[in-house]
């Protein structure tokens, strides 16, 4: 059985990206509810909270970019690694960034909770593609 998409985290600091996927996503209508965040921390503790209140069955999608301040998305998810095996819910992260650097999409993919990596900006087909996958 199909996990249920919760909640949606778009963690990016730039503020006309977030605008662009935000409405992309209410295009797609798979955007309830979606929540922006600035950095890795903010998008950490969103998760810690989340816990008290998501179940088994509910899906957290993680869109995340990899070049911002305070806590980037590589060291989002070292962080993420440390708090995955408490979380009463699953987790599927995107990497969302505009590096097209080989390097980074390939560390992308040795990390197991990355189920894919995508150049921005997202398209509203790809976003359809993501929701196909869980309905």
């Amino acid at each position: 059985m199909p996990q249920k998409i919760n909640t949606i985290l778009l963690v990016d600091d730039d503020e006309a990206v977030n605008f662009f996927h935000k409405r992309l996503f209410l295009k797609s209508e798979l955007a309830t509810p979606l929540i922006q965040l600035y950095n890795g921390a903010e998008a950490i503790r969103k998760i810690i909270t989340l816990n008290n209140s998501l179940l088994n069955d509910d899906l957290v999608l993680v869109f995340l970019d990899l070049n911002m301040p305070i806590l980037d998305g590589w060291g989002f998810l070292e962080e993420f690694k440390k708090i995955n095996y408490a979380l009463n819910f699953s987790v599927d992260i995107y990497i969302l960034s505009s590096s097209i650097n080989p390097c980074d999409i390939e560390k992308s993919k040795q990390n197991i909770f990355v189920k894919d990596y995508i150049c921005k900006p997202l398209t509203i087909e790809k976003i359809i593609e993501i929701k196909n996958q869980y309905s």
